[in-house]
């Protein structure tokens, strides 16, 4: 059950306009260090993706020049397959 006093602060807090400020992003300060951040972390992100997909592509051609190099073993003179 939720007391009386609890219910107040609730309200009280809902309704008081000081605590709904927006933050220096909605604002546009592009100087702010929360700016900042979030440009960094966002370049870190698609960088990371990169990285991995970029290392499942290699891992492709890889497994692709392995394949072709043991397909085209001959000893002797004669095609092993």
């Amino acid at each position: 059950m939720i007391t009386r006093r609890v219910k107040w602060l609730f309200s009280l807090v809902y309704l008081w306009p000081h605590t709904a400020n927006a933050c220096a992003v909605c604002y546009g300060a592009t100087e702010s260090k929360l700016v900042h951040g979030s440009t960094v972390g966002a370049v870190f992100l698609v960088s990371l993706t990169a990285l991995v997909l970029s290392f499942f592509g290699y891992l492709i051609f890889y497994i692709r020049k392995k394949s072709n190099l043991n397909n085209n073993l001959k000893i002797n003179g004669k095609r092993i397959s």
